[in-house]
């Protein structure tokens, strides 16, 4: 239970960076008690980037404001993350911070708390046991549509746009792509890497096919856009093969870490499939 009892009491939501395209859309719903009666009320509001918004506001005096519902939808293009605030008077404390993909939903209900749901109506974050404790587990996002890169410039490096998520300056993270590929002729090599903000530490490596039996890896990856050099060569055309990148990243800046791909020649695709995946989780 949320209860806001003095006129200084706020709950607030805000971005850990600024929006792509679109704020997210908030609402809130509560009931206002005092010694004679019970008032419902409710609340609309988009968020502000990373000022914070008064999602409930004060109540009167002598009135007791009990939160029976708060929520914020991902309507940007991107990933977000979210703050869930109480502020006293102006001194912050946060309640729940979490990251959302496109179409997913932060939410609270009076007796449940807090949960986030998917873009369809799932919940996002369920738990595991792990020996004595229990611990979240990964969040994901996965590719809506295929991605092409057929760049009329060899090796030209492009994001698989729409298989990201956002990061915060000072966090560590973990993360794993897995991304379905094909390319336009057993000619064609590729080159698979991730891009984001400012590095403060990155460690990762990344492995996929170059022939029926063989793989490229390449391992101690340190920079965006690395390695460098496209493979040579592929052994399917027509059925995916399967890139993996995996590591850890610190950034010194929020933002978004992302995917990339190129293709060994130019004007020849590499096609990133829909359905590429991208698991991923905040370390401390």
């Amino acid at each position: 239970m949320i209860i806001l009892t003095n006129t200084t009491d706020n709950v607030q939501v805000k971005l850990a960076g600024n929006i792509t395209t679109s704020q997210l859309s908030c609402f809130a719903s509560y009931r206002d008690t005092t010694t004679t009666s019970i008032t419902p009320g409710r609340n609309v509001s988009n968020t502000n980037n990373t000022t914070a918004v008064n999602i409930v506001t004060s109540p009167s005096a002598s009135t007791q404001r009990v939160v029976e519902y708060l929520s914020v939808y991902n309507s940007d293009t991107t990933n977000a993350t979210v703050t869930f605030q109480f502020s006293d008077n102006g001194t912050i404390y946060e309640l729940i911070v979490a990251t959302l993909s496109t179409g997913e939903k932060l939410e609270y209900q009076e007796g449940f708390g807090f949960a986030c749901l998917d873009r369809y109506g799932a919940l996002k974050n369920d738990t595991v046991y792990e020996s004595t404790n229990y611990v979240s587990s990964f969040s994901t996002v996965i590719l809506a549509n295929d991605v092409i890169n057929n760049d009329a410039t060899l090796n030209t490096i492009a994001d698989i746009t729409g298989l990201s998520f956002s990061v915060t300056s000072g966090k560590n993270y973990y993360f794993k792509f897995v991304i379905p590929y094909t390319s336009a002729a057993t000619t064609t090599g590729a080159r698979f890497s991730v891009n984001g903000p400012a590095i403060t530490f990155l460690n990762f490596y990344v492995t996929f096919p170059n022939a029926a039996t063989t793989t490229n890896t390449y391992t101690g990856l340190t920079a965006f856009d690395t390695p460098t050099a496209a493979s040579t060569g592929t052994p399917i055309t027509g059925n995916p093969q399967i890139a993996v990148i995996e590591g850890i990243f610190k950034p010194g800046a929020n933002g978004t870490l992302i995917a990339r791909f190129a293709s060994e020649i130019a004007n020849s695709a590499i096609t990133a499939k829909a359905g590429a995946i991208v698991y991923y989780k905040q370390l401390d």
